[in-house]
């Protein structure tokens, strides 16, 4: 259910889940008042203790979710700078390479970065790699396959590029598991336990300073869950861009 905001546009997405948090909290809040009221006599009772201990509780899941997809996403970026090293690296190689041939592949490997940037971002967004990206690696992996060192130099180029090629393969692998990766499962916990907190606050009659606190913390909660959410998709609203690329294509652009 959760997951509806992160397809929205990120502005509009905050918002709405903003609001419903605050709409939720409040009918909640207002319910439960309703309800205890009823049997409530003399100071507030065991409702007010228990909304201390769901609330530190119901912060601790916030904590924990936001910290495991902040983690997550420190990962993804430092896999792409070395993604874009390799590339850059491969691109050096080959410029060194001094061959007709190693110029042409060098030429692939720019539209293969021009392709990460406008192909595979998209399309990572819909959980898949980009196909013009994956056909111009395919044909980078042909043409490097009857490139024929013919020194030892270019020998020991020949095996740097291998292992650059290598771990681009690997580091592109990483960008697909992150965008198939699934938000934390106790975020929906951590929502069960914020209507929870909101029933606690029941035990307090509605007062308009008591209602604009309870509407705020919803709010804030509201905005916390739709970054997990929204995190937890790196490649799809918020999260991750494509810079280091667009500034290794102008590197290798600029190196021509």
């Amino acid at each position: 259910m959760l997951n509806i905001f992160v397809e929205l546009h990120p502005l509009l997405g905050v918002l709405l889940s903003m609001l419903v948090a605050v709409a939720l909290g409040l009918a909640v809040y207002f319910g439960s008042h309703k309800l205890i009221s009823r049997y409530q006599v003399g100071d507030t009772g065991p409702p007010a203790s228990l909304f201390g201990v769901v609330g530190v509780l119901v912060g601790l899941m916030l904590s924990l979710s936001f910290a495991k997809v902040i983690g997550d996403i420190r990962s993804i970026e430092t896999a792409i700078v070395r993604e874009a090293a390799a590339i850059l690296d491969l691109s050096d190689d080959l410029n060194r390479y001094n061959d007709q041939d190693a110029q042409e592949i060098r030429r692939l490997l720019v539209q293969y970065t021009e392709s990460v940037i406008s192909d595979d971002w998209p399309a990572l967004a819909h959980d898949r790699l980009g196909r013009k990206t994956t056909a111009t690696k395919t044909e980078i992996l042909d043409r490097l396959s009857a490139l024929k060192p013919a020194t030892a130099a270019q020998e020991r180029l020949i095996s740097r590029i291998e292992d650059d090629i290598d771990v681009l393969s690997d580091y592109r692998m990483v960008r697909l598991d992150s965008s198939l990766s699934a938000p934390p499962t106790y975020v929906y916990v951590t929502f069960l336990g914020f209507l929870l907190t909101m029933a606690c606050f029941g035990a307090y009659p509605p007062q308009l300073p008591l209602t604009m606190l309870v509407g705020l913390y919803a709010a804030f909660v509201g905005l916390v869950l739709f970054m997990i959410m929204a995190l937890s998709d790196p490649f799809q609203g918020i999260g991750v861009t494509p810079t280091t690329f667009e500034h290794i294509l102008q590197t290798m652009k600029e190196a021509r």
